[in-house]
């Protein structure tokens, strides 16, 4: 893996299109195929029109997924975000119990073996499909009932750390058991804030609790000791100020780094919450975005593209930024950050 392939391994993007037949479709994936992208996100819905975006029906998705692979390769992370209620992409797809899972709010509530029969349906239809990474469970807590992207959206299973944790360990499990991964999020926890961050920056300084991140602490103690499979962490754009006054965790080494790595003893992937949302937008382009989310310990830069019309694909400048640090970083950290990538992803997609 050359400099260029490594920086194209630490990017996730959206984009355009159900089938590659669609020219922009093919255009968009020629580009991920010449920067070497190694992740990509699927939508139901291409938020600046409303219109349809890449996920139509069951056989769509299969053989635009196979045709991915074809074309990005063999290790390629196929990604969604299909935690059931509001944020569901399958909703087009035959089975009820997929296209119409139920929220978070209500799993929360269900015993454990009721959880595992409603998510198994979904997981074995995204495995079906050749998706590999669910970017689910939120294990965000339901501190704040008036947060208007968590708990208002029902996306949270509960107030109680305890709960909520056997409820993630259940799903994990279920869609692990299908060849699934998971990506557990948003860390350091969203639920005691009152910013939506799609539109502005989520400061939690005054509201986070200690529950809030015991909660992931809990989980990655649980990945140690195979209790549950490894699952991978979405960082938000959630600021709290005393740990860092100038970057939200997912831009911040002294969140990433210093205490989800070194701290809370995390070695899995670490994704970030998608860079095209205003939180980050508004003081960040997406090239020096991805480039503070790496040298904070995240292993991937998201960006879903999928905002506002843009008429450059972000990919691009996200590559030319990563690509230009590790050409000017030590080859002895570039060579540790390439490992360390590599393996980390072998350790979900096995």
């Amino acid at each position: 893996m050359n400099l260029a392939e490594l920086a194209g391994a630490c990017i996730m993007t959206g984009f355009c299109g159900a089938t590659l037949d669609d020219p922009q479709c093919r255009a968009d994936v020629q580009l991920l195929k010449d920067l070497h992208i190694k992740g990509v996100i699927l939508f139901d819905t291409h938020l600046p029109t409303g219109g349809m975006r890449n996920i139509v029906s069951e056989d769509q998705v299969r053989q635009l997924t196979e045709n991915l692979r074809n074309e990005l390769g063999d290790d390629l992370i196929i990604g969604i975000d299909q935690e059931g209620g509001q944020v569901n992409r399958l909703s087009l797809f035959q089975d009820n119990a997929v296209s119409e899972q139920l929220s978070a709010k209500m799993q929360g509530a269900m015993s454990q073996h009721q959880l595992s029969a409603t998510i198994e349906p979904v997981a074995k239809a995204l495995s079906d499909a050749g998706i590999n990474l669910n970017f689910a469970p939120c294990v965000d807590l339901a501190i704040n009932p008036d947060n208007p992207i968590i708990a208002g959206k029902g996306r949270s299973m509960g107030r109680d750390p305890d709960r909520v944790v056997k409820a993630a360990m259940t799903i994990v499990q279920t869609y692990h058991d299908h060849g699934v991964g998971c990506c557990i999020k948003h860390y350091p926890g969203h639920g005691s804030t009152t910013v939506d961050t799609h539109l502005g920056l989520a400061d939690m300084t005054q509201t986070h609790t200690h529950d809030e991140t015991e909660v992931f602490s809990t989980l990655i103690q649980a990945m140690h000791s195979q209790t549950m499979p490894i699952a991978a962490i979405m960082s938000g754009h959630l600021i709290d100020k005393r740990i860092d006054p100038d970057h939200p965790a997912s831009l911040s080494h002294a969140h990433i780094n210093t205490t989800l790595r070194s701290k809370h003893n995390f070695d899995g992937l670490i994704f970030t919450d998608s860079l095209d949302m205003n939180a980050i937008e508004s003081q960040w382009n997406a090239g020096e975005a991805s480039k503070l989310a790496i040298l904070s310990g995240a292993d991937i830069a998201v960006h879903g593209f999928n905002a506002h019309d843009q008429t450059d694909h972000p990919a691009t400048q996200m590559h030319r930024a990563l690509h230009k640090m590790l050409e000017h970083m030590d080859p002895d950290v570039a060579g540790k950050l390439k490992a360390t990538n590599l393996r980390r992803r072998q350790s979900m997609f096995q």
